[in-house]
């Protein structure tokens, strides 16, 4: 049987990223988040800094891009296409937790992938966002542009690179608002994922 992957994608600041981390605790599995950074980096030669701020970033027109190929393909392009491969290689070889870079897309084909999306309530989001180590401090009102900010980017990104669009349910097996509690939302991916694997073995 294929490793069990899940994916995560989420509101910034909804606490997604530690309920992917108690997932992956919980599964005795690897979370797939910088490290992909790090491991398409190797692959290509380019820096890890250079990955990452790319992933900020897009360019006008994937298709165009991949009938040019050669050096005339934008850097954003190059990123995601070494980050998808990265995400493929790492699905076919063990069970793990991968979080955003459009993992539930890239890994579309695949059978045993378990797709999530966490959201929560903007109150809940601005007390997490201001509580992160280093972030100066600013009115709700400015914390709630931020946020939003923060979530454009990640749709400009996700809806660029997909045919779909981010945060929309039917593109996910599961939706979970992290106002639930971190461990609870963590218990019901585990359960979900479970519930698929048995599913497909029967």
């Amino acid at each position: 049987m294929e490793p069990l992957v899940i994916t995560m994608a989420r509101e910034y600041a909804s606490g997604g990223s530690e309920i992917a981390q108690r997932v992956a605790e919980l599964l005795g599995v690897k979370l797939y988040n910088k490290e992909l950074i790090t491991m398409a980096a190797k692959k290509s030669g380019l820096t890890e800094e250079a990955i990452a701020a790319s992933e900020n970033q897009r360019s006008g027109s994937l298709i165009y891009s991949l009938y040019m190929m050669g050096n005339t393909m934008p850097l954003a392009d190059q990123v995601y296409i070494l980050q998808s491969n990265v995400i493929k290689e790492v699905a076919a070889r063990e069970s793990c937790v991968i979080l955003g870079r459009c993992g539930d897309y890239v890994l579309r084909d695949r059978p045993n992938v378990l797709r999530t999306f966490v959201y929560a309530p903007l109150d809940m989001r601005i007390q997490n966002a201001k509580v992160r180590p280093g972030v100066k401090d600013m009115t709700d009102r400015l914390w709630e542009t931020a946020l939003a900010k923060h979530d454009r980017a990640r749709a400009t990104y996700y809806n660029y690179y997909t045919e779909n669009r981010w945060g929309e349910a039917k593109n996910y097996d599961l939706c979970l608002n992290a106002a639930l509690g971190r461990e609870a939302c963590a218990q019901l991916i585990v359960q979900a994922a479970r519930a698929m694997e048995e599913s497909i073995k029967a």
